[in-house]
């Protein structure tokens, strides 16, 4: 009871307006809508729709690791959902024939996403570990002559790491079959700014772990040259990669495609053999505790702060002691040295002060 009480005084003082009326606090969420429909209702009548779901998740993923508020919506019951929600205000609109554009802020019973909340905390298996390594799923976009593509039949790029993945017998690289279900999942206006949230549906098909988006770009001026950009994220990681194939002189363009997509499959296969091998290390030895106060000046950087403990591989779990604007107090559960914690702590470019019975940390 006392965990609720904190994570609902937290919501009461971050999430916006929050306001008494008949023994019921709301937290608010403010969202923004373009949605188009068979006419002007319809649209409205959508647009309301996804405005809740939009406004849960952006309560919850102020309190919960990235991808996991997508993960709690995902599971919630339509109905559940609705009954949540205590009211809708319209702070502007704009209507048009089949058209409605909104901002509107979205009220949701207090006690209900802090019930959420408290239930993602104790999740042993969405937030105390990271998460396990798995296989990795490649998105291969590709762009040649100003056209780019993604599941259509004619991306060389998406053909050459098809074969690549039948190469590898591990199972570790997972190309998707390209059709229909993909597709609407992913089309390759949305390829740049996936994420891990958007990225579920794809990732709970094909049972992956991690998804590897690798942006391919060939120019030909005058040299042949392959530019990619490769973006490797999961539920608690996000990286990002900038690589340049240069054609030999007798290197045609497939023989180019061909040798990048090999090299970047064995980088992920020595990536994951490493992270493997830091993780069981990280993991052996007995567990430890530390109280830490966190300093923080706004919600955002507290999230960060979070985000960056979380992923680091010793670290078992994270308690939420007591939030106040200025400060957070949590309890960190690690295995191995104090002093692995604290290097792990700097490498995340966090700034620590040691003291005897608790750490302050805050962003560098």
């Amino acid at each position: 009871m006392r965990y609720k009480n904190i994570i609902l005084a937290a919501l009461v003082l971050f999430c916006a307006t929050s306001i008494a009326y008949s023994s019921q606090t709301l937290v608010n969420a403010e969202v923004s809508v373009d949605v188009t429909g068979k006419d002007a209702a319809d649209a409205r009548s959508q647009a309301m729709a996804k405005a809740q779901v939009d406004g849960l998740l952006d309560l919850l993923g102020r309190f919960t690791l990235p991808g996991q508020a997508q993960e709690i919506v995902a599971g919630l019951d339509p109905r559940k959902m609705g009954a949540m929600v205590r009211g809708t205000e319209v702070l502007e609109e704009k209507i048009a024939e089949n058209r409605y554009r909104a901002r509107l802020l979205v009220s949701f019973d207090g006690d209900d996403i802090s019930a959420l909340v408290s239930q993602a905390h104790t999740d042993k298996t969405k937030i105390d570990v990271a998460p396990p390594l798995g296989a990795f799923l490649i998105i291969p976009a590709y762009e040649e002559n100003g056209i780019p593509m993604l599941w259509e039949a004619d991306n060389v790029w998406r053909a050459v790491w098809r074969k690549v993945g039948i190469e590898i017998n591990s199972g570790d690289v997972v190309v998707p079959y390209g059709d229909a279900k993909d597709a609407a999942a992913l089309d390759v206006a949305g390829v740049s700014s996936a994420t891990y949230a958007s990225m579920v549906p794809l990732i709970s098909r094909y049972g992956v772990s991690d998804v590897v988006i690798v942006q391919a770009k060939v120019t030909q001026n005058p040299d042949l040259v392959l530019e990619i950009v490769k973006r490797r994220f999961n539920r608690t990681q996000n990286e990002v990669n900038l690589l340049t194939y240069r054609a030999d002189p007798q290197e045609t363009k497939d023989m180019l495609l061909a040798r990048a997509a090999r090299d970047i499959a064995e980088r992920i296969q020595f990536k994951k053999t490493e992270e493997l091998s830091d993780t069981k290390n990280a993991l052996g030895g007995e567990r430890h505790e530390i109280m830490m106060l966190a300093n923080i000046s706004t919600l955002s950087s507290w999230t960060e702060l979070r985000k960056k403990l979380s992923t680091l591989p010793m670290v078992d779990k994270i308690d939420v002691l007591a939030i106040s604007p200025q400060q957070v107090d949590i309890m960190v559960y690690y295995r191995g040295t104090p002093e692995s914690l604290v290097a792990g702590i700097n490498a995340q470019k966090i700034r620590l002060v040691q003291n005897p019975n608790y750490w302050v940390i805050s962003r560098d």
